[in-house]
This record gives structure tokens, C-alpha cells and sequence, in this order.
């Protein structure tokens, strides 16, 4: 989910400088659960620091799964370290964004028992500062966002180095999703659900679209977490964000009953955001949630391609 996603990003130096250090060992996952020994039981996992404690990463995998690593590694928040531990062969396993795998070696495994909720990206909007055409322009964009498609934005910032704003510019042309002129009035801020590439290039999709239809707007984009995003919203500060379905519903309410299933989520967090005057628009297909990822070479000699493989006994 897309808790962590500001911490995930670093420099390859740093990546590299960091890689031995990190991947020198922290908590151990020990044995398989039951008496034959499982593939997971022989793969040492490169993870994030919060992942023994975390219900969606070890704790999970064990209750969803079955699943006990021979040892969990600590590397980073799905970010460059983790990446380089994979790539060097220090782990067969890592954490990764769904929506920032862009070694095309790399393959996720399908999270067949749904230990993870669907994170779909969505607008959010103060109900102050919307409008039926202000919807139109936004569900829009909503529907050509893909899971695929994310995964090209955000290599062409986090990889290519280019600017959010062009990159956000160039989606817009190549989809036509500028508003038509005049369809839209009055000002609005755009903010970021988080201070990351992916939730600036969305916040720039939205304000450019609206801008073209007539808006005035103006942005926050250096917002650092979604505590702090949030209430930017609720208190006006800002007017609309990129969010993710499950996240910002977990965000309202911890015990929110969020799932794989992505209409139960937009379900459950309308009437979280609603009390806050706050509207949640059409959610893309685009989701952004943790995957579990090995390489292609990890996938085939074990014959890997969903999650619960793992538990299968190991040769």
C-alpha cells in the first residue's frame, strides 16, 4: 500500500553505497511452517524495515500464505536497494511498487489469495470546489490510467530524470484529456497525496487538464505525507489530490475493512471522505499497492507466477 512510497526513492549511488550494509541481515524468517520444507523456506526476502512487524508483509505472508522465509533482509522501502539485492542475487525476493517495476528481467508475482487490497489511483475533491464538469474532465483521465501505463510515467521521472509537468503534458496529448476551453471556472489548488514522482505527475495530469478547460490553478506539491495532505484537504489549504482506494481508507479509519476487491473500496472510503466534505471520483484501473517480485530467472528454475507457489515443497 501506498504508505512508505516517499521513503522508496534514492539515488543508484546511494543504492549501491548502501546495498552491503543493508542487506547484512536483520530479522530472520526461519524454516517453513510445517514439516516439508517449502521454496520459501530456501529464498532469503529483501524487504522493508517495518516488514516482521507489518501484517501485510511477513506477518501476512505467513497467516495468508503459509509462507517463512529462510531469512528476511532488510533493504528499503521498494526502492533501489531492494532492486540492486535482486539484480546482485543477495536475495531471491523483494518488495516492490506494482506501479515501479521497471527492470523488464523482474516479474511480479500474482498475489492469488489477495493478502493486499487494491489501491487504485483516484481523485479526491473538496465538495466546495466541484462540479459536473470539473467530474467529466477528471473521470477522464481516470479511465486511460492503467497499471502498465503508470509504470512508463514513472520510469520516464524516476528513471529518465524529466519533469513531471512535461511528462504529465505529453500523457494528456497523446490521450486527448484536455478539458474543453471554457468548460470549466474558478481556482483550484492541486496537491500531491505525497511528496513522490507518481503522485506529482498525476496532480500535474489533473490541474493541466483543468487549467485547459478555464481554471485558474495553482499547485502544493511538496506535501510530505499523507497526514500532512489530508489535512491540507479537510481544511481547504488544497482543493484536490491523487489518492489510492485502500490507503486513504485505512488513513480514516484503521479497522476499515478494505479487500482485493476495488469497488468494496471505493465503497468504504466515499462515506469516510464524505463526512470531511470531501468527494471521491471514478477510481482508474490503475493500481499501486505492494507486489512481491523475483526475477525471471528466479520465476522459471522454481517454476514461479503467483504468490502461493512459494509454499509449494521445495525440490
Amino acid at each position: 500500500m501506498r504508505n512508505n512510497r516517499m521513503f522508496a526513492l534514492g539515488a543508484t549511488l546511494l543504492a549501491f553505497a548502501l546495498l552491503g550494509a543493508a542487506c547484512g541481515g536483520s530479522g530472520g524468517g526461519g524454516s517453513s511452517t510445517g514439516s516439508t520444507k517449502t521454496i520459501a523456506s530456501t529464498f532469503v526476502f529483501g524487504a522493508p524495515p517495518d516488514c516482521a512487524t507489518n501484517e501485510l508483509c511477513a506477518i501476512g505472508l505467513k497467516k495468508v500464505y503459509g509462507i517463512v522465509f529462510k531469512q528476511i533482509k532488510t533493504t528499503d522501502f521498494g526502492g533501489p536497494i531492494t532492486v540492486q539485492a535482486l539484480k546482485a542475487g543477495t536475495v531471491q525476493i523483494g518488495e516492490l511498487f506494482s506501479t515501479s517495476i521497471y527492470d523488464p528481467t523482474f516479474k511480479a508475482l500474482v498475489d492469488d489469495k489477495h493478502l493486499e487490497s487494491a489501491d487504485n489511483i483516484v481523485p479526491v475533491i473538496r465538495k466546495d470546489a466541484d462540479s459536473p464538469a470539473i467530474d467529466t474532465i477528471l473521470n477522464a483521465i481516470s479511465a486511460k490510467l492503467t497499471t502498465e501505463g503508470m509504470i512508463k510515467l514513472n520510469k520516464q521521472v524516476d528513471i529518465a530524470q524529466q519533469d513531471p509537468a512535461k511528462v504529465a503534458a505529453g500523457f494528456l496529448e497523446q490521450n486527448d484529456l484536455k478539458g474543453s476551453s471554457g468548460s470549466c471556472s474558478g481556482s483550484l489548488t492541486v496537491g500531491v497525496s505525497a511528496n513522490f514522482s507518481e503522485s506529482k505527475i498525476l496532480a500535474e495530469m489533473y490541474g493541466q487538464a483543468l487549467e485547459a478547460a478555464g481554471c485558474k490553478v495553482s499547485y502544493q506539491l511538496d506535501l510530505s505525507a499523507r497526514e500532512v495532505s489530508d489535512k491540507a484537504l479537510f481544511s481547504g489549504q488544497i482543493d484536490l489530490k491523487p489518492e489510492y482506494l485502500a490507503s486513504e481508507a485505512r488513513a480514516q479509519d484503521a479497522k476499515a475493512k478494505v479487500s482485493g476487491d476495488s469497488e468494496n473500496n471505493a465503497t468504504i472510503l466515499k462515506p469516510l471522505l464524505a463526512k470531511k466534505d470531501v468527494n471521491v471520483l471514478d477510481f482508474s484501473p490503475a493500481i499501486d499497492t505492494n507486489v512481491f517480485v523475483v526475477t525471471d530467472e528466479t520465476a522459471s528454475k522454481f517454476g514461479l507466477s503467483k504468490v502461493s507457489d512459494l509454499a509449494k515443497p521445495a525440490s
